[in-house]
């Protein structure tokens, strides 16, 4: 839908939308296999969404991610404001879309906001991001006892869980616009190597890792920053992360055991 502009904007005025959310996107290493449809979908799928906004006169938000940033950024801590450069479609369309949305606020008053984004760790199935580790390892500690990672174990990368995503959202699209002083802002709660968090699994299900990297996202993810500096966001619009790794891997564990017992087939009837 968010490559038909008439469709979308059907959709927007028949429910009298005055928020739009738009999350669609083919994320790093998926986008790296059918560049075409990132293309199609990160970039002129925000085009379109954009345009309608301005049209309608609707607040935006838009994430962005730590795949925007490049090789060349400072790694630890990477701040807001510093060179991104990045070496993937996935990258390259989020800076796009930050630039084309703080153009926007400033050409037309659109009101854009955007958070980039950390590995966003939640029970839903992996998407084909460069940190889908840190979701499949839960899956596979649940039901096999180990996990084949494809990132070296030495690989920080900033992190957060699901329900912490949710709320920084909300709490950015509540915040009153004269409180902001920028349209994007780095958020982040935590970040781990491979290592860490099996050492932390570990603390309450047995498992094994072997490590099998995969080239490509091994690449992709030595060009992302290991720590994101969030302090305009804690600031601005009161960023408070409320999950730690600590806090955050019973949760998971948990989450994935009732996503599994719902994945089950239903018991045969006994005649």
């Amino acid at each position: 839908a968010v490559v038909s502009t008439q469709s979308t904007g059907e959709i927007l005025v028949e429910n009298r939308i005055d928020q739009v959310v738009h999350f669609s996107a083919l994320l790093s290493a998926i986008g790296e296999q059918n560049v075409t449809l990132a293309l199609q979908v990160n970039i002129e799928g925000f085009h379109n969404i954009i345009d309608l906004c301005r049209t309608h006169d609707l607040k935006l938000f838009c994430p962005s991610t730590i795949g925007a940033f490049g090789p060349e950024t400072p790694r630890n801590p990477t701040p807001d404001l510093t060179i991104q450069r990045p070496k993937t479609i996935y990258g390259v369309s989020k800076v796009y879309m930050e630039l084309l949305g703080e153009y926007y606020h400033h050409r037309y008053g659109l009101d854009f906001r955007s958070a980039r984004f950390p590995g966003i760790i939640s029970a839903t199935t992996p998407g084909g991001g460069t940190t889908d580790y840190a979701v499949q390892i839960f899956y596979d500690a649940i039901e096999t006892g180990h996990h084949e990672c494809f990132l070296s174990p030495d690989t920080r990368l900033p992190m957060m869980y699901i329900s912490d995503c949710i709320e920084s959202v909300i709490q950015m699209m509540e915040c009153p616009q004269e409180d902001l002083s920028q349209r994007t802002y780095n958020i982040s709660a935590f970040s781990f190597t491979p290592e860490e968090i099996v050492a932390e699994i570990q603390k309450h299900v047995p498992l094994e890792v072997s490590y099998k990297i995969d080239p490509m996202r091994q690449k992709i993810a030595s060009t992302w920053p290991q720590v994101l500096e969030d302090t305009a966001a804690r600031r601005d619009w009161k960023w408070d992360p409320k999950f730690s790794l600590e806090k955050m891997v019973p949760y998971m564990l948990q989450k994935v055991r009732d996503q599994l017992s719902k994945d089950l087939p239903p018991p045969k009837e006994l005649f």
